[in-house]
């Protein structure tokens, strides 16, 4: 069975092809219209123009050219439709079988498999072979995946959410904190307060891998890019921390040595380390004051980080951004 190509200028489906020559914008319940219909699903020559082409004006559609023989296959198809999930109801998985489907293998110039397609607004956008990893396919998704508009009421719950979340986390409630911000990711994957919550949550338990992991997925030029790098310098202050020995040793050796400035940043950073913020910005404060340059910076380093990382309103922030420029300047 051929498929009809409307467009004028339609030709083999290269990245850029076209499919359909009108172009049309998309409504609010045009967009919400996708919510009602399957996000993974298997597709062939007699719905592919409806289920793939024209839906890719209301959502981004991901074909996945497989056959059940393909053993790269088997591996790219739960990574595809895990990504698909989590990045929500902008995105539908639409699952090809090569032998069943040649004409459409053929249409997309498709030369091995797994072969995997991206459709948005009637046009292929971007296409790869083989079986990437997760985090490559959800790097390659998430640019092209527009937010959906959110039922009535669903945003003020978010909020409420990550408020509530913030409360526990600044009484030190790591494991109640934990647990609102990881609902509202499941909710929200992309929500980037989120992630730095749950970033500093993990940060107090000592899961510095989680940290990493949550970082990475917040992109640079974000509002919440300065607390992802305030993070893994958190960490660094952590592990100072755990090599003084923890706060009561580190302040005998201050008191035995009150001019000794290793044991004065180890005070300071077992203080960042048990959320203390105020005492580890004082210390290092003292600490620029007396020799600007120690630790390559350390101290005016920490202090930075915690600026970016609580933000200038936090009680703990207080007049120490002045007092570290004039401390320096």
């Amino acid at each position: 069975m051929s498929i009809p190509i409307p467009c004028a200028r339609a030709r083999s489906w290269t990245s850029g092809g076209c499919w359909v020559g009108d172009s049309r914008s998309k409504t609010e319940s045009e967009v919400m219209s996708a919510n009602l219909k399957p996000q993974i699903f298997d597709s062939d020559a007699s719905n592919f123009e409806k289920e793939v082409i024209e839906a890719s004006k209301d959502r981004v559609i991901v074909v996945d050219f497989w056959a059940p023989w393909c053993a790269p296959c088997r591996t790219l198809g739960p990574d595809l439709e895990a990504v698909v999930k989590a990045l929500g109801p902008g995105v539908a998985l639409a699952k090809v079988n090569v032998d069943e489907n040649p004409e459409l293998a053929q249409l997309f110039r498709v030369q091995g498999i797994p072969a995997v397609k991206i459709v948005k607004d009637g046009r292929l956008v971007q296409e790869f072979t083989g079986a990437l990893p997760k985090a490559q396919i959800e790097a390659l998704l998430k640019p092209l995946v527009p937010e959906m508009p959110r039922a009535e009421g669903e945003e003020e719950e978010g909020e409420d959410l990550l408020q509530g979340a913030k409360l526990l986390l600044e009484e030190g409630d790591l494991e109640g904190a934990a647990q609102l911000f990881d609902e509202q990711l499941a909710a929200e994957p992309g929500n980037n307060q989120a992630l730095v919550g749950l970033a500093r949550a993990r940060l107090h338990e000592g899961n510095f891998a989680a940290v990493h992991q949550l970082t990475e997925r917040i992109e640079e030029g974000t509002p919440e890019f300065e607390q992802a790098r305030a993070l893994l310098k958190l960490i660094d202050i952590h592990q100072v921390a755990h090599q003084a020995g923890g706060g009561a040793v580190a302040a005998q050796r201050l008191l035995a040595n009150p001019e000794d400035l290793e044991a004065r940043y180890g005070v300071a950073c077992c203080a960042a380390a048990e959320a203390d913020y105020a005492v580890a910005l004082e210390g290092w404060l003292a600490i620029v004051e007396r020799q600007r340059d120690f630790r390559n910076g350390a101290a005016r380093e920490g202090m930075a980080a915690l600026f970016h990382l609580l933000g200038r309103q936090h009680p703990a922030v207080g007049d120490y951004p002045q007092r570290l420029y004039r401390a320096l300047y």
